[in-house]
């Protein structure tokens, strides 16, 4: 028993990791139960193939993994829903400070775009995340520990007003439906190198 709640701990981590974000027990679940097809496999077959009742389990056991290591997770309450997320460490507070201090430098922000091996293609769209910072490989690093591959960044623009640069790269192609509504996060979506950097010169007037 210990073992499988260590190894649903672990999911929930890695599933955490990749999002970046605090999620609710509902999408902790879907989450959990698309990045880990075996997982929720099991979970059926333990109760005889009802989805309810597998869910409703998992979220009782992921409830007692939250109360049980506060160390590991932070549970709030926002507008009376219940959202998860990965608890600070020491690790996450000295990015923050060097992040800081970089700014306190003056050092030029990024946004990036990154995938992992197994999601990419050599043609077509796949899911690519996008993000900012001032260093795009440590930040992406923070996030993605737990996850078994190594990203792999497809490219970075250097920007002063990287935040809307950001932003508006993420709304043209949300408009354009290629969020990736499954994925946990926001900042998921189903395109190419080639057309973000299509889009930040459109959005840049260059």
């Amino acid at each position: 028993m210990d073992g499988e709640a260590s190894s649903l701990r672990q999911k929930m981590v890695a599933v955490l990791g990749q999002s970046g974000e605090q999620l609710t027990y509902r999408a902790l679940t879907q989450a959990l139960w698309k990045e880990f097809p075996d997982f929720h496999a099991h979970m059926l077959s333990l109760y005889e193939g009802d989805a309810t009742e597998a869910r409703r389990k998992l979220r009782i056991r992921m409830g007692i993994e939250v109360r049980e290591h506060p160390e590991v997770f932070a549970a709030t309450k926002i507008d009376g829903v219940v959202v998860v997320g990965l608890a600070a460490t020491e690790d996450d507070v000295a990015v923050e400070v060097e992040e800081e201090e970089e700014e306190g430098e003056q050092q030029v922000p990024a946004i990036y775009w990154y995938t992992f091996p197994a999601y990419k293609k050599t043609d077509g769209p796949y899911p690519i995340k996008i993000g900012k910072g001032s260093d795009p490989m440590a930040r992406i690093l923070q996030q993605v520990t737990p996850m078994p591959e190594k990203p792999e960044v497809l490219g970075t623009f250097l920007h002063a007003d990287a935040d809307n640069l950001e932003k508006a790269v993420q709304y043209v192609l949300k408009v354009r439906g290629k969020r990736k509504s499954d994925a946990p996060g926001a900042e998921w979506f189903v395109t190419t190198p080639h057309e973000i950097t299509q889009l930040v010169a459109l959005i840049l007037g260059k």
